[in-house]
C-alpha cells in the first residue's frame, strides 16, 4: 500500500494499491546497462514485453 506522500504524488483514491517495479538490464557479460524502479497505481499500468533473446 503506497505512503501518504505516494497518495499525495499519484493522486490516489482511498484504498488504491500501488506496484513497485525495479527493472536490471545487463550486457552479455553482466555490465549494467540499465536501472529502473517505477511506482505505479495498480488499477492504471499494465506492462507488457515482447522481445527476442539472442542465442
Amino acid at each position: 500500500m503506497p505512503t501518504p506522500d505516494e497518495i499525495k504524488l499519484l493522486q490516489l483514491p482511498a484504498g488504491e494499491p500501488v506496484v513497485v517495479l525495479h527493472r536490471k538490464t545487463f550486457t552479455r557479460d553482466g555490465g549494467i546497462v540499465e536501472f529502473a524502479r517505477g511506482l505505479h497505481a495498480a488499477s492504471r499500468f499494465a506492462w507488457s514485453y515482447a522481445f527476442k533473446i539472442p542465442d
